[in-house]
């Protein structure tokens, strides 16, 4: 009897293992946890959010996973004017950011659709963050990597990771 348990749950251990296999080759396995963020003061001074108004946002894909404002939603506060997100996205959803804004003293609104499949490093990865922000009307993207910068590298991007090599994909430089 007690064989003949043992059996039965070795069984259902291998049945159970395959069908976790089965899963993750079914749906791929292949996600990126990683940290989305943006505001839009961090270059402006912290308490000037007088400058720029984030309208829309998506990062992600549009017919996938998504970090995203829903304007069709109707939300009563409207779109987020920062965020800081800590995300499981599948690699392949990685595929676009896009964001539209309003510079507030002139009332032009602007718009960038970034590509990413081309301007990510082929490394991101764990550990990695996404960030936007704005220098008065203009867009910033950077991808902050895991690595510390070298001391004779100037900082680049959001201050609070100033020490940390960071690249800038937007605006191309």
């Amino acid at each position: 009897m007690k064989k003949s348990l043992q059996i039965i749950l070795l069984g259902i251990f291998i049945i159970s293992l395959n069908a976790c296999t089965g899963r993750n080759a079914m749906i791929g396995n292949d996600r990126i946890y990683h940290n989305f963020s943006f505001n839009t003061w961090e270059f402006n001074g912290r308490g000037d959010k007088d400058t720029v108004e984030i309208m829309d946002f998506l990062y992600g894909s549009p017919n996938g996973y998504a970090a995203r404002y829903f304007k069709e939603r109707g939300e009563t506060r409207g779109c987020p004017q920062g965020t800081n997100e800590t995300v499981n996205m599948p690699r392949k959803d990685l595929q676009k950011l896009y964001v539209k804004w309003k510079d507030k003293p002139t009332g032009k609104v602007q718009e960038v659709s970034l590509d990413l499949t081309k301007k990510l490093p082929k490394n991101f990865g764990e550990d990695h963050r996404m960030f936007f922000s704005f220098k008065r009307d203009q867009l910033y993207v950077y991808v902050i990597t895991p690595d510390r910068r070298a001391p004779d590298e100037p900082p680049n991007g959001p201050r609070a990771s100033d020490y940390l090599k960071t690249i800038t994909i937007y605006p191309e430089q």
